[in-house]
């Protein structure tokens, strides 16, 4: 018969089990990460299959037969209530290693107003700016810019076709080099 410390502490260990399933699938996958090297397409999927006061057992799928991946607790926890603040350190530790920001966004914000405007502009001139035809008659953007533009409507529609590619390239550049240097930036920690 077990005592009761014993089924304490499997009452504690479980827990920990169903909350880092349930609630911190993203620190199990950036220990996978970290200690085992694996891509985030791989780890992605990681459970935590069993704690130890020595060592996390993680899995990537839940088949018996799948392999298990070991990841140490150093220092050895003395106790299971220890678990939850070695835990968040080791989290840590695996962000500052891979270069991370400790927080996932699960949550996209759409964007609206002169946002929304400036969007739909870049979108609509990616669009039309593919293909040279868009701006020779008889195409529909042709006429609509000589009936709104009738003076200058012919010479700008002139000057798309002959320099589209040249003004995709720039589109292109500037939005390749606007996201890197968001990378680099903002979105480091």
């Amino acid at each position: 018969m077990a005592s009761p410390k014993e089924n304490d502490d499997t009452a504690i260990k479980n827990r920990i089990i169903t909350h880092m399933n349930t609630s911190h699938q993203d620190s199990l996958t950036r220990y996978l990460r970290q200690t085992h090297h694996l891509p985030l397409s791989t780890a992605r999927h990681a459970t935590l299959h069993s704690l130890t006061l020595n060592t996390l057992t993680l899995t990537l799928s839940p088949s018996p037969t799948a392999p298990k991946y070991q990841i140490p607790i150093t220092p050895p926890l003395k106790t299971y209530p220890e678990a939850r603040a070695r835990l968040a350190a080791m989290d840590a530790a695996a962000c500052t290693a891979l270069d991370l920001a400790p927080y996932t966004l699960t949550h996209y914000t759409p964007p609206h107003g002169f946002r929304l405007f400036v969007f739909i502009v870049i979108f609509l001139e990616t669009l039309l700016l593919s293909r040279r035809a868009n701006f020779l008659p008889p195409s529909h953007v042709y006429h609509v810019l000589t009936q709104l533009l009738p003076y200058y409507g012919a010479q700008i529609a002139s000057f798309c076709a002959r320099t589209h590619l040249v003004i995709l390239a720039i589109i292109y550049a500037i939005h390749g080099v606007q996201a890197w240097r968001m990378d680099r930036t903002r979105l480091r920690r």
